[in-house]
């Protein structure tokens, strides 16, 4: 019979340490590092806790606590690492639970962790985290001047916004370039310096820029609005190009868009005075009383800021008679040249009027066939309108009525009275 005996050291094969495989935490944050030792039954004996960083294969001291000795940390972390449970520095102290907590984290501390326990009589048991310290972004964001000038006709690009940051970068608009300069620091962490460059213009003003920075997926952005001043844009309005005789309550009205605003507006005509029945109301022109030809002339209006003066000018012409956009039904009126003119022929090149008018006499009055039955009285009794036609005794034929659809020419001998004729 043979028989085979093993001997194993009480419990060891119920011990172990408990730890997170891997842990992280932003550059200046606190982390935990969680630390905790499962006995065995009957229970083991814990001689001493040692907390170690491997660097390049080798172990350096981070943090001991030994029952007899108290808690020790070592120099370059004793402002920086504490035993998180208050059992493991009493004078009869727990070490079961040795989480240590790792405050303003540096780069430097990214590593990996061993929690090593000295027990009596199993020996040591130990695991390992890994720390990965993390650099949260920092984005900056300054214009490169408070405010910018945009010069006259320039084409010179120039640097107008700064984004500072430690990670990868956007720029969300697209209205210039970028340039982008990368540095390294001394505690490990990159800086990114990106210089938003543009023409500065009147169309750049209270332009959005936005420098958007991706890390982990989290999104950051940092905006600033730019401030560009320019020199007046200048526009003259108020003048239709119908301008005529007599017509009321007309003005001009000077326009302009300036960054500052504009201080001092001035008005002139080109080769003249402005006459006396104009009045000038800052950017107003105010022209009082009815339009005459004197008022004919190039009006030109100044406006003046800090950066400029700019000017911009309307051709005022005054015209004999009134111009519509649409022409009244010719049917009301007797006055025919509005219907040459209809398609804004220039006068004298207005085509034939259709039918054609002819004032040659058709059918000659009659003195002797003429029925007396108009709103005349004659010349024994009553009163004769102003605008009544009564024909003639005499025989000559004076008038031919035109041949216009819509017109019919009254009996022979019949009193007419015409409608008002209306100028246009």
């Amino acid at each position: 019979i043979l028989s085979c005996f093993a001997e194993f050291p009480l419990g060891k094969m119920g011990q172990s340490v408990e730890m997170d495989e891997e842990k992280s935490g932003f550059v200046g944050s606190k982390v935990e590092l969680r630390c905790r030792f499962i006995n065995s039954s009957p229970p083991v004996k814990i001689s001493q806790v040692t907390w170690q960083k491997l660097v390049n294969g080798s172990k350096q001291n981070v943090a001991i606590a030994n029952p007899s000795l108290g808690v020790s940390v070592a120099p370059p972390y004793r402002d920086r690492v504490t035993f998180k449970n208050g059992a493991v520095r009493r004078r009869t102290p727990n070490l079961e639970d040795t989480t240590i907590t790792f405050s303003s984290l540096r780069l430097s501390d990214e590593a990996a962790y061993i929690c090593e326990y000295t027990t009596f009589p199993a020996g040591n048991r130990e695991n390992t985290v890994n720390l990965t310290v993390l650099v949260r972004p920092t984005t900056q964001m300054s214009l490169s001047t408070p405010t910018l000038v945009a010069a006259r006709s320039s084409k010179v690009k120039t640097p107008v916004a700064t984004c500072v940051l430690a990670t990868k970068y956007t720029w969300k608009t697209k209205c210039g370039e970028v340039s982008t300069r990368e540095y390294r620091n001394e505690d490990g962490t990159y800086t990114v310096q990106s210089d938003y460059i543009l023409v500065p213009s009147r169309d750049t003003h209270r332009e959005t820029l936005t420098c958007v920075t991706t890390y982990n997926e989290e999104v950051f952005t940092e905006s600033v609005i730019l401030d560009i001043q320019y020199e007046p844009d200048v526009m003259v309005e108020g003048y239709d190009g119908n301008w005529y005789l007599n017509r009321e309550n007309v003005q001009l009205n000077c326009l302009a868009d300036a960054n500052p605003s504009v201080s001092l507006y001035q008005w002139r005509i080109i080769n003249g005075s402005i006459p006396d029945t104009v009045e000038i109301r800052d950017n107003l022109l105010i022209f009082k009383g009815p339009v005459t030809y004197e008022l004919q002339g190039t009006y030109v209006c100044e406006a003046t800021n800090s950066i400029g003066t700019r000017a911009a000018s309307v051709d005022i012409s005054v015209i004999g008679i009134r111009f519509y956009e649409e022409l009244p039904n010719t049917a009301d009126y007797v006055s025919y040249r509005l219907a040459c003119n209809k398609e804004d022929y220039p006068e004298p090149y207005s085509p034939p009027i259709q039918p054609p008018l002819s004032f040659l006499p058709q059918q000659p009055y009659h003195a002797s066939s003429q029925p007396n039955t108009g709103t005349s009285t004659g010349s024994s009794g009553g009163t004769t309108s102003r605008n009544t036609f009564s024909p003639p005794t005499h025989t000559t034929a004076i008038f031919k009525y035109p041949s216009v659809s819509g017109l019919t020419s009254p009996p022979i001998g019949a009193a007419y009275t015409f409608p008002k004729e209306q100028y246009v």
